[in-house]
């Protein structure tokens, strides 16, 4: 990615992050030709990178218009200060601020369109210099590290973005996209906006239940939550109210139960409109997933944990995790102390946290990471594929996405590459197809690698139920030649 544009005469990019608990701040510093330096509470390093990190992260500040960003962004009780700098000589600088809580890995917060994103790529080159960069990868193969999952948004040049439709396993797109249409599509009914209320319509068009709702989360597994005047209740397939509408908010069913608020009381309801009132000390809830949910609580040492509740909402695995994942195929992903590994459904240690990263198990496996590294193991732990590669997805349908280098291909359970890598990013295989993005546009590939949907969209969802979701291009803005070696471009709407 090029230098270029308004911040074409930078000499320098200075990153400051520090928590607001402490007064302590660390400086990362990015030189034209690669140098790298990284001061942290009295602590020096310096290291030479390859001259295309610096290239990469300006390029990036530059293309989400790092100038008109510049400011104080986020609230200002957040957890960390991040401070993004560039100079452009002695005397010019722009800067940046952002205000941000992290969770999980993420950011949170309010933040101009890619900043979080360079944060994140920022926070990795400053982990590298720290622990002395690796100067025997390729510049390639350690910016294909450095961006590993860190999915930087698509700028749109035309301002607006462009129009979601459905289409079907050909390509072709449906009728319902005309309507004002909102996901999921489940039960071959689509949730749809008529004024100020939603129904719901078939893909072909045919408006299946008439719009008489406030609000809806769209059909899961045979009921569709919806808002009416006296509260949230759930519909069947035919339109019916077979849930009342007692619930102060309701999310959608999981594994045979809904989260629900009943009055002042959190808990779940069941198919039948039985309420299970979550744990008192649950400040929050989780989906179910093969009889468990996940809860977050205060732990045993008086810190924010998460543990898991059974079906009659007594707790079976006590708070004490820092991250929880749903139950799949008999396990769950669970963080202690910065690692992860996996427990059975006793809450028993089936997998000892060992791994920088992990993903749930799908036919068998997990992707899981070491140090930047990908593979993946079986439900032993055994390494099934080793490590090597930058990015790892989940297998569906006997096959898994895989990150080698800048590109993304496909391998199977012993590891081989049957598609070859040859695509920006790529999604799990869904009913047959999965979506691949190539030169920024995405579109589906069949399990030969070939592609049957161009990529023509600007964004896409798997397929389900028969039907996938993609967001087209927007339109661009009309230009008028004045006959003259300029253009003007019209930034007026389009009549």
């Amino acid at each position: 990615m090029n230098a270029t544009g308004t911040l074409s005469r930078a000499t320098q990019i200075v990153y400051r992050v520090g928590s607001r608990h402490s007064s302590e701040v660390d400086t990362l510093t990015l030189e034209p030709d690669g140098r790298a330096t990284w001061t942290s509470q009295g602590r020096h390093c310096e290291v030479q990178l390859p001259p295309e990190v610096y290239g990469d992260v300006l390029g990036r500040l530059a293309q989400y218009g790092f100038k008109a960003a510049t400011g104080l962004h986020g609230d200002a009780m957040a957890d960390y200060q991040h401070e993004i700098e560039v100079l452009e000589g002695p005397k010019k600088k722009s800067r940046c601020t952002l205000r941000l809580g992290h969770e999980f890995g993420t950011y949170l917060g309010d933040a101009p369109i890619g900043m979080k994103e360079v944060v994140a790529l920022l926070d990795r080159v400053a982990s590298r210099v720290e622990s002395g960069a690796d100067l025997s990868e390729s510049p390639d193969a350690l910016m294909g590290a450095l961006l590993r999952n860190i999915d930087f948004p698509y700028v749109n040049p035309h301002g607006e973005p462009g129009a979601f439709l459905l289409i079907d396993p050909r390509g072709q797109v449906l009728a319902a996209s005309s309507l004002r249409f909102a996901l999921p599509h489940a039960s071959g009914l689509l949730p749809f906006r008529d004024g100020d209320r939603f129904g719901f319509v078939r893909a072909g068009g045919e408006v299946a239940i008439a719009p008489a709702y406030a609000l809806t989360l769209g059909f899961s597994e045979g009921l569709a939550a919806v808002k009416l005047d006296g509260g949230w209740g759930f519909i069947d397939v035919r339109g019916e109210l077979v849930i009342p509408a007692r619930f102060a908010a309701a999310a959608s069913f999981a594994d045979g139960l809904a989260c629900v608020q009943l009055g002042d009381q959190t808990g779940y309801c069941d198919r039948a409109g039985a309420f299970v009132p979550a744990p008192p000390q649950a400040s929050q809830l989780g989906r179910f997933a093969e009889g468990r949910a996940p809860f977050r609580a205060l732990s045993r040492m008086g810190v924010p944990a998460w543990g898991y509740i059974d079906r009659t909402g007594q707790v079976v695995v006590p708070a004490g995790f820092d991250y929880a994942g749903e139950f799949c195929e008999g396990l769950a992903c669970v963080q202690q102390d910065d690692l992860f590994g996996f427990i059975d459904v006793s809450g028993a240690w089936a997998i000892e946290p060992r791994f920088t990263d992990a993903g749930d198990f799908h036919e068998d496996l997990a992707a899981v990471g070491d140090s930047g590294q990908y593979g993946y193991c079986d439900k032993s732990g055994t390494a099934a594929v080793d490590f090597r590669f930058l990015r790892a997805g989940n297998f569906a349908e006997g096959l898994a996405p895989v990150g080698v280098g800048a590109k993304t291909g496909f391998i199977d359970r012993e590891g081989r590459m049957v598609i070859e890598p040859r695509f920006d990013l790529a999604q799990s295989f869904s009913e047959g197809l999965a979506a691949v993005r190539v030169d920024h546009k995405w579109g589906f590939i069949d399990r030969a690698g070939r592609i049957v949907i161009e990529p023509i969209y600007e964004g896409a969802g798997p397929f389900g139920d028969g039907v996938a979701c993609v967001r087209k291009f927007a339109d661009p803005r009309p230009v008028i030649h004045t006959g003259s070696k300029k253009v003007i471009i019209n930034m007026s709407k389009k009549t």
